[in-house]
Parts: structure tokens; C-alpha cells; sequence
């Protein structure tokens, strides 16, 4: 089979040649990407759509607002400094020791301006401050993962609207050679009618399938525009911009790895499985850090400055010293913490365990849609070239005058039937290779 199906591929296929002459602007363009005056290639598309594609600088963004979150988090181990400077008036009552007297015990308006630095440095926090370091970069980990997973579903949709911008593209061109053949068909029956060698009614069969023709050419080209659109969304561009792309000639392909190893690839490498892990270990670091809760906190604080009544404070004013909190009752918030985190981490736990068997289906339905498509592009190239043969047995017998007109359009018929599978079982090989890839997390 697979010595059939590379000698299949081996030969020109004119139906996955076809480019659209359209010319491409250069503003779009830059670096390593295709010239404005050639088509396009998938890499090249694939490319302009990871610059273009708002959803992929989005997850990039993200990514970046999550590395800032760990900064945030390190923040914690850093003392606090600030400048502070304030004025106030007041007038207050001064409450004597009992057996001195003084003339007033009143204490006011007097001015009040200070200015100074002030610190704090937390020593001791029982782990709170490492939780949280832990629950940030795992977040920041699980960010970039999922910037990935995107990445790859932004190629995967290149990928998808490329083959089918010239699945549409090809199809166009099966369609403009029916009708071709129909106009020759309905020359053929003119011709025998004019030699009394058939009837009016086989001419109007003739035309009714060139008009039948010429409609579906009118579809196919509506089809290869909307698919055109579909292509330029995907890459993050204009939809009423004209985009030239060009086919390769498809290939089959190294036959595809063993099931087994496919699914063991996306366990290790499929983006949301790692992804979930590192929501896992957040989830783990989340419990740590609630926890950490019911410890004591050790804080150094000193501050430094001057105090006076005047505008410009001359006297000095300093302090140093150490702060030392212990939880003792909250209300049970901290007992309801930890299991609300112990629950969060078996739910992440749980999800974990059915991310991976909908991923494993996902690979094993696409190793199995890659398998038979290998195997739907061998026979629809062995169909098509038997309609061809059919079709050219049966013009000659209506030519000779020993079959109707009802037998050469059926032949045409199942040859343009022929034709629309061949184009659309290579479509979907190229697609089946690309979703399996995707389903291994290796797109």
C-alpha cells in the first residue's frame, strides 16, 4: 500500500497547481517573509499569522503581565522604604502623674511638622512569602503554556484555510475542465443531429449540462473567494485583502508513527497538559501558602527624622525596634483557607486526569483519520483514472454511434465526481498530517 500510494504522489497533479495571480502588499511583509510578487507557501502564511494574529500577541501579552506578577510576588523578600512628611495642629489635654501640678495641663495649638524615612523588612513570615513565589511562577510557567497552545491553534487555522483556499482553488479548476468537455459534448451532439444521427432531445440534454457546468463554475469561484477571506482572517489580516498563495505537489509523507508513541508525545509535550500541571503545582503552592497563615511573622521597622513646631524641623527623631505578630483567633478563616486550597489542588488534580484522556482520544482519532486519509488518496487516484478511461471509452462509442448521449453524460458525471474526491482526500491528507501533529502538541 504504501509503495502504491508514493507512486500515486510521484506523478504531477494539475489539480493542486493552481496559484492565484494576485498581488501581495509589501507593508505586510517584513524580515524573512516571502516577496510581495510570489505566492505564498503555508510556512509563509504560517509566519505572517504569528506577527499578524491579535490572539497570539494577546498570549504573548499575557505572558509578559504574568512574569511581571512573579516580580511582584519576589517583591515580599525586599525591605520597604518610604519618605514620609507630615504636618498637623493639634490641641490636647496632658494628664499628669498624681501628686504633681503644673500651671496648665492643656497642650496646644501647637504646630507639628515632621519629615523622615521610614523601614520595614520582614524577617520571618512561617512561608508565606515562598508559597506565594511558588503560586507566581508556576502561574507565569502555565501562561507560557498556554501562549504555546495558542501559537499552535493559530497554525493549525493557517493550515486549515490554506488547503482549503486551494482545495476551492482546485476544484475551480476540475469544474472550468467540465465545462469545457460539456461545450465539446454539446458540439458532438450538434454535429450528429445535423448528420441525422441523433435527435433534437440529445442537443438539449447537451446544453442543460453545459448550463449546469458553467453554474457550478460560478459556485466554485464564490467558494475559492469565501475561502480566500477565511485565509486572510486566520493571518490576521484584512478579509478583503486578495491573498496569492501556491500548492506544492502534495506528498504522502513518512507513514505515521505508532499510536502508542503518538499518545505518549502528547502527554509529555501537548501545551495544556503542561499548562495543568503547573496550575497543579500552584494549587499545591496555594495550600503552602495558606498555611503559612497560622505561623508567627517577624517584621524589623526603624524610621529616621526630624520633628519640630517650625516649618523646617530641626530636632531629631528616630526609632528602631522589631515587631513580632502571632495569629491567635480570625474567626476560622485561616482553617477555611487551607481546605478551600486543599480542594482547589484535588479539583486541578481531577481536571488533570481528564485533560489527558480527552487529549488521548483527540490523538487517537486523529492517528486514525491520518491512516485512512493515506489510504482514501491512493483509490480516489485509482477512481479517477478509471473515469477518465470511462469517459474517453464512451465518447468514442457516441461518436461511432453505438451509445446514447445519457451514457457520456453519466461518464462525465462520475469523472467529475472522481475528480472532486481525488481533490478532496488529498485535502484531507494534508489536513489529517497537521491535526495529528497538532494532537502530539509538535504543530
Amino acid at each position: 500500500m504504501h509503495t502504491r500510494s508514493t507512486r500515486a504522489f510521484g506523478r504531477p497533479l494539475l489539480l493542486m497547481t493552481l496559484t492565484l495571480a494576485v498581488t501581495f502588499p509589501s507593508s505586510l511583509l517584513s524580515g524573512a517573509q516571502p516577496s510581495p510578487e510570489g505566492p505564498l507557501d503555508v510556512e509563509a502564511c504560517v509566519r505572517i499569522a504569528l506577527d499578524k494574529s491579535p490572539l497570539y500577541r494577546a498570549a504573548q501579552e499575557g505572558v509578559v503581565a504574568a512574569r511581571e506578577a512573579v516580580g511582584i510576588s519576589r517583591s515580599a523578600y525586599y525591605p520597604e522604604v518610604g519618605l514620609d512628611a507630615r504636618y498637623r495642629l493639634f490641641d490636647t489635654h496632658a494628664f499628669l502623674p498624681q501628686g504633681l501640678t503644673a500651671p496648665s495641663t492643656t497642650l496646644g495649638a501647637t504646630n507639628d511638622w515632621s519629615a523622615g524615612l521610614k523601614a520595614s523588612w520582614t524577617l520571618f513570615d512561617s512561608g508565606l512569602r515562598r508559597a506565594e513565589v511558588g503560586v507566581a511562577t508556576a502561574g507565569q510557567a502555565a501562561t507560557e503554556e498556554d501562549a504555546t497552545r495558542v501559537r499552535q491553534d493559530v497554525v493549525l487555522a493557517v493550515q486549515e484555510a490554506y488547503y482549503n483556499l486551494l482545495a476551492a482553488q482546485a476544484a475551480g479548476e476540475a469544474v472550468e475542465a467540465r465545462v469545457v468537455r460539456s461545450r465539446d459534448h454539446a458540439r458532438l451532439a450538434q454535429a450528429r443531429k445535423a448528420a441525422g444521427a441523433s435527435p433534437q432531445a440529445e442537443v438539449l440534454r447537451a446544453r442543460v449540462e453545459v448550463a449546469d457546468a458553467e453554474l457550478g463554475l460560478v459556485r466554485a469561484e464564490g467558494n475559492a473567494q469565501i475561502a480566500r477571506g477565511a485565509l486572510s482572517m486566520a493571518m490576521g489580516l484584512p478579509v478583503d485583502l486578495d491573498v496569492a498563495i501556491k500548492g506544492d505537489e502534495p506528498s504522502p509523507g513518512p507513514e505515521p508513527p505508532a499510536v502508542a508513541a503518538s499518545l505518549e508525545r502528547a502527554r509529555e509535550q501537548r501545551p495544556e497538559v503542561k499548562a495543568f500541571r503547573q496550575k497543579v503545582a500552584a494549587a499545591s503552592s496555594a495550600v503552602a501558602g495558606a498555611k503559612a497563615l497560622f505561623g508567627p511573622r517577624l517584621r524589623a521597622e526603624g524610621a529616621f527624622g526630624w520633628r519640630d513646631d517650625q516649618f523646617l524641623p530641626v530636632d531629631k527623631d528616630w526609632s528602631i525596634g522589631l515587631a513580632v505578630q502571632i495569629p491567635v483567633f480570625n474567626g476560622f478563616a485561616s482553617t477555611h483557607r487551607i481546605n478551600k486550597a486543599v480542594s482547589e489542588a484535588a479539583s486541578k488534580e481531577l481536571e488533570l486526569a481528564q485533560l489527558q484522556a480527552r487529549i488521548a482520544l483527540e490523538v487517537w482519532t486523529a492517528h486514525a483519520r491520518l491512516t485512512e486519509a493515506r489510504q482514501a488518496v491512493t483509490q480516489a487516484d485509482e477512481l479517477r483514472k478509471e473515469a477518465v478511461e470511462t469517459l474517453r471509452f464512451a465518447r468514442a462509442r457516441y461518436e461511432a454511434g453505438a451509445s446514447s448521449i445519457t451514457d457520456l453524460l453519466d461518464s462525465e458525471a462520475t469523472l467529475t465526481q472522481a475528480e472532486s474526491g481525488f481533490v478532496q482526500s488529498v485535502l484531507g491528507l494534508q489536513l489529517a498530517g497537521a491535526r495529528l501533529r497538532w494532537a502530539e502538541g509538535d504543530l
